[in-house]
């Protein structure tokens, strides 16, 4: 990237096939995804990368972990992925923070021919911005109070398991977000996670200031949003703040 940090971007699926480009939630790693993408291997050519400091990459200078820089590494992982296999037309398959760095790319830069976003935070139509600047503070102060060293990879499943965020999970999916989103301690015996809590709450503090900056008009590839469940418990997105389990 611009400033030095390592990205890695994995190719699968079938390299004669339309070409796509996914990633991630914050917090998460486009690995968890594992059981959406396999489906597509067969149909499309699939580059996958994790945002900066997740995933497969080390965490980098937090004072870039932001969403100027997570544009500006979308262009650069864009232009390798030219120059290293041809130029060709690209879609791109976004979850959230991923989704809105990729409508801000697009304004700016023009990169993709078409867009398939899945739940991007951005500002709904009739919601108040103040709305969506007290979800992301607190969903800062919630990253703040993350866990960030488990024993095993067992223990970090088993708190996914009973979050009431991941209760539709299908089975192995909790341990597959902990294989995917957890590490090798650095610092003595266990896993911590790959994305550090600090670099996860300093996204979440600033990524709804940039969703109201949004400017869909000028967006001119094709865009399909996907939305969760407005009547669900916990679809964030659909009412502009996370909803108590009583709230249907």
């Amino acid at each position: 990237m611009q400033d030095g940090a390592l990205l890695y971007v994995r190719r699968h699926g079938n390299p004669t096939g339309q070409r796509l480009l996914l990633s991630h939630g914050c917090g998460l790693a486009t690995d968890s995804y594992l059981p959406f993408w396999s489906l597509l291997l067969d149909r499309f050519d699939l580059f996958l990368f994790d945002q900066r400091s997740h995933g497969w990459n080390s965490p980098a200078d937090i004072r870039n972990q932001n969403i100027p820089t997570f544009i500006r590494d979308c262009e650069s992982v864009l232009r390798a992925i030219g120059s290293n296999f041809g130029e060709q037309p690209v879609i791109g398959v976004f979850h959230s923070i991923s989704a809105l760095v990729a409508l801000l790319h697009e304004e700016r830069w023009k990169g993709f021919s078409g867009m398939v976003l899945f739940d991007p935070p951005i500002q709904p139509p009739g919601g108040r911005p103040e709305d969506l600047v007290e979800v992301g503070e607190e969903m800062s102060a919630a990253a703040r109070r993350r866990r960030e060293h488990f024993r095993s990879r067992r223990q970090y499943a088993s708190i996914v398991k009973r979050s009431p965020l991941y209760r539709h999970l299908p089975p192995g999916m909790p341990e597959l977000i902990a294989t995917t989103t957890l590490r090798p301690a650095q610092d003595g015996p266990g896993y911590e996670l790959c994305c550090p809590r600090e670099y996860e709450a300093q996204v979440y503090e600033y990524l709804f200031g940039w969703a109201m900056r949004v400017d869909l008009q000028r967006i001119s590839c094709p865009v399909k949003v996907i939305g969760a469940d407005p009547t669900e418990p916990y679809s964030l997105y659909a009412n502009s703040r996370p909803q108590r389990p009583d709230q249907h």
